[in-house]
């Protein structure tokens, strides 16, 4: 995962959503275009983007932060006090007592004392609320949840729920349906070896944060988004896909999705919608290897 310097302030504007009717503009479909050529995009592709692009530097997993009190906070909690997601666009006023607070990062090394071993998985495994560190190990499904094809009947590794954070954890050869998310989560340092049906399916409503991971050999989807949701992808690497993140097709989904650095190879889609209640933000730099188009709205696509 990228360093990050804990001391930048943060500023995210939502009013710059995405515009359904622009004809996806931010690099046209050029019939010279070579997608073979790795390519490196600043921030947003949207040639309309208005004003300053907005930035995110300040959340890493391992952040803590101290409260007037001296206790500590969840650090999953770290980025919704932090990032400013008000639909009104209204600014976190500084100088706001409720927002005093100091931001402690850490640069610990995972436990990674695990890694090597491998788990077979016959029922998925539910953490609820809490923190599942798997170390370094392995989890990949036997027969009874699925072959990790793209049987849309097979049941995922892991359900996590209202918050639950996962972390350090590697899905193996036989993904079934990844991860299923009921009312938020957040993942960090998790990775997909071979993306069954999908990678992560979010479930019912809630914010989904992702930092770090990397995932390979998606047939169709790595992220479906399914409910309403702020998903927040920073710093993953995916190697083979038709698209990154996909809300479900034909349904209006409320989804807020930022895409944060990150490098991006052999797909067809980094975000493919057909909700005009969706909008992307591509933020930092994202790196394409053999990428056709930024966003697929419809039957509307932006070449990169």
């Amino acid at each position: 995962m990228c360093g990050v310097d804990g001391q930048r302030p943060i500023d995210f504007d939502r009013t710059s959503r995405f515009d359904l009717e622009s004809d996806c503009l931010g690099g046209s479909n050029r019939a010279d275009t070579d997608f073979t050529t790795i390519r490196t995009r600043k921030v947003s592709p949207f040639e309309d983007f208005s004003g300053n692009p907005p930035t995110l530097t300040s959340y890493v997993p391992n952040s803590r932060e101290t409260s007037e009190n001296g206790m500590d906070s969840d650090p999953k909690d770290l980025l919704r006090k932090h990032i400013n997601w008000q639909s009104d666009s209204k600014k976190v006023d500084p100088s706001d007592e409720k927002q005093a607070t100091t931001l402690q990062t850490t640069t610990e090394k995972p436990d990674l004392s695990k890694e090597g071993s491998v788990i077979v998985v016959n029922e998925p495994i539910v953490v609820d609320g809490g923190v599942f560190d798997g170390k370094g190990a392995t989890y990949t499904a036997s027969s009874k949840l699925g072959d990790g094809g793209q049987s849309e009947t097979q049941s995922p590794l892991f359900i996590l729920k209202n918050g639950a954070t996962l972390k350090n954890v590697n899905l193996g050869e036989n993904g079934a349906d990844g991860i299923h998310v009921y009312g938020g989560a957040t993942l960090e340092n998790v990775n997909w070896q071979n993306v069954g049906e999908d990678a992560l399916t979010v479930k019912s409503a809630g914010d989904v944060t992702i930092v770090g991971g990397s995932a390979k050999g998606a047939t169709d989807k790595i992220f479906q988004i399914n409910a309403d949701t702020r998903f927040y992808l920073k710093d993953f690497v995916a190697d083979g896909f038709t698209t990154l993140v996909r809300t479900n097709g034909g349904k209006q989904i409320d989804a807020d999705v930022t895409i944060d650095g990150g490098a991006f190879s052999h797909g067809s889609n980094v975000f493919r919608t057909d909700s005009s209640l969706a909008s992307v933000t591509f933020l930092s730099d994202i790196t394409l290897d053999d990428v056709k188009n930024w966003t697929r709205v419809g039957d509307n696509q932006s070449g990169v």
